[in-house]
């Protein structure tokens, strides 16, 4: 199942340190040792171009943000507040429901990032252990969640073996977006399923490892050589703007509390505005898009790139 991050290869098992080896003598990994910690392999390559993460002994497996919340009760009560003052998010469930129903007895899921839970996903999760499907989790911090600890710029996995993987919030805090779609790509099956979720109008988050935001049909381009199954906005226009005020206020009486505040308060009104909006004008000014697709060989959107131009489905017509 795994194999070297770097050059794909096999890894030999090394029993003494209980680590993985990469068994290629021109890989760059060919050296380093990949330790195993409590059933949870490191896989990230330190030190390979397009890697932003080194260690850190001091934080151990967290090569992310330092604000992560590895408590599990400071989560749980974060889950809950965000669950009574904010609701759930309707279209994220609806399309994580869609995978439910593709799920077969026989499926391998891939979530990349599901160090946290995102919406809609203990119900796929719960479906996945309810009928003993395999699944794989990676993050760059450790969590209950995870299976791996991983960069998705370097997928630790062996070509065509997912059939569906889900990519929830993620692209925004890596270094090459095209490079990790293009290894989701690697990784799926012929006729396999790809969820993402990504923000557009949304403040700075995780600190130093936030990177990119995505239009609408900027997300469709990330994953263009997907045939589309199913692509919207799944926060629209009052969410944006809610996100971008409770910072904006934030940041001018210098409390961070009182943002959070604001969005806890106004996040229910937020999502009925969102709702009451022409889906359109959520396209142009959205918080957050979805994208679903599938992997097709035979179908690699390779022609004309003006067909891009055209797919366009927001109110500026």
């Amino acid at each position: 199942m795994y194999v070297c991050p770097s050059c794909k290869k096999s890894f030999k098992k090394v029993l003494v340190n209980n680590s993985l080896k990469c068994n290629n003598p021109s890989c760059n990994q060919f050296d380093n040792y990949f330790k195993i910690e409590d059933g949870i392999p490191n896989l990230i390559p330190f030190g390979e171009e397009g890697c932003i993460f080194r260690k850190n002994e001091s934080r151990k497996l967290n090569f992310g943000s330092s604000l992560r919340r590895l408590n599990k009760f400071s989560k749980y009560m974060r889950n809950i507040t965000s669950l009574i003052f904010k609701g759930k998010n309707s279209i994220s469930e609806k399309n994580i429901n869609y995978l439910i129903k593709n799920l077969k007895v026989n499926s391998r899921l891939l979530v990349i990032g599901g160090g946290n839970v995102g919406y809609g996903m203990r119900k796929l999760y719960k479906e996945c252990k309810k009928n003993e499907i395999e699944y794989h989790s990676i993050d760059v911090y450790f969590s209950e969640n995870i299976t791996a600890i991983a960069d998705a710029n370097f997928l630790p996995f062996q070509d065509n073996i997912f059939d569906i993987v889900i990519v929830q919030a993620v692209l925004e805090h890596v270094i090459d977006p095209n490079k990790v779609v293009q290894e989701i790509f690697r990784v799926m099956k012929n006729d396999a399923i790809v969820y993402s979720e990504t923000p557009f109008l949304q403040s700075v988050h995780e600190g130093a490892y936030d990177f990119t935001r995505f239009t609408h049909s900027g997300h469709r381009w990330l994953f263009r050589d997907f045939i589309e199954l199913k692509s919207g906005f799944h926060q629209g226009a009052f969410s944006s703007l809610l996100f971008i005020a409770s910072y904006t206020a934030a940041g001018l009486f210098r409390s961070k509390f009182l943002g959070i505040l604001i969005r806890l308060i106004f996040g229910r009104f937020a999502k009925l505005l969102d709702f009451l909006c022409d889906d359109k004008w959520n396209i142009d000014i959205a918080c957050g898009c979805y994208f679903i697709g599938k992997k097709n060989i035979k179908n690699l959107l390779t022609k004309d790139n003006a067909w891009i131009v055209n797919y366009y489905k927001g109110s500026q017509k």
